[in-house]
C-alpha cells in the first residue's frame, strides 16, 4: 500500500468516524429533546386527570402555579437521582421549604409522591385508593404543582410529584392572582 493511498484510508475512517460521532450526538440529543416533551406532556396530562377527577364531584379545578411545579419537579428529580421514594428530601428538604425556597408565599403545602408507574392513569389509580392522597386530591386547595422524572437507569424509572398548596398573593400559571 502507498503512502497515498494510506492517507486516503485514513481521511476516510476519520471521516466515518466524525459522521458516526455525529450521528450519535444527533439521536441523543433528539432522545432529550423527546424526553423533555414527555416530562411536559405527563405533567399537564396529571392535572387535567386530576382535575377531571374534581369536576366528578363538582369541585372546581386546581390551577398550575409555576412555583409550586418547579418545587415539585425539585422532588421527582431528588428521587430519581437518589432512588428513593418519598416526600422529604435527600438533603432533609420538606415539600413547604422547597416552595418557600422557590419563592412562593405560603403557610402549607401538601406532597403526594409515585414511583414505577408507568402511565398518569396508574399513578393517579394508586393515589385514589391512598386514604392520604385522595383526601389531598379533594381538597380545597387552589394551586397545583406537578413534577415527573424519567431515569431509565434507575430502579423505579418514573418518578411522580404533585404538590398543593394555598398562597397569598400567588398567580396561577395563566396570570390569575388568587388569595
Amino acid at each position: 500500500m502507498t503512502v497515498g493511498r494510506i492517507q486516503r484510508v485514513l481521511a476516510l475512517a476519520l471521516v466515518a468516524f466524525v459522521a458516526a460521532v455525529h450521528a450519535t450526538a444527533v439521536v441523543q440529543e433528539t432522545e432529550t429533546s423527546t424526553r423533555h416533551l414527555q416530562i411536559v406532556n405527563f405533567r399537564e396530562e396529571l392535572v387535567d386527570a386530576v382535575n377531571a377527577k374534581r369536576a366528578e364531584r363538582g369541585l372546581t379545578a386546581f390551577c398550575i402555579n409555576r412555583k409550586l411545579m418547579t418545587a415539585a419537579q425539585v422532588q421527582s428529580n431528588d428521587m430519581a437521582t437518589n432512588s428513593f421514594v418519598k416526600t422529604t428530601g435527600s438533603d432533609a428538604s420538606t415539600p413547604k421549604t422547597r416552595a418557600i425556597a422557590q419563592g412562593m408565599n405560603t403557610t402549607s403545602v401538601t406532597e403526594i409522591v409515585g414511583a414505577g408507574y408507568k402511565t398518569v392513569d396508574t399513578i393517579l389509580a394508586a393515589w385514589l385508593k391512598s386514604s392520604h392522597s385522595n383526601s389531598t386530591i379533594y381538597s380545597s386547595r387552589a394551586f397545583i404543582g406537578p413534577g415527573y422524572t424519567y431515569d431509565a437507569s434507575k430502579k423505579y424509572v418514573h418518578y411522580w410529584t404533585l404538590d398543593f398548596s394555598n398562597g397569598q398573593g400567588e398567580v396561577c400559571e395563566n396570570a390569575t392572582t388568587t388569595s
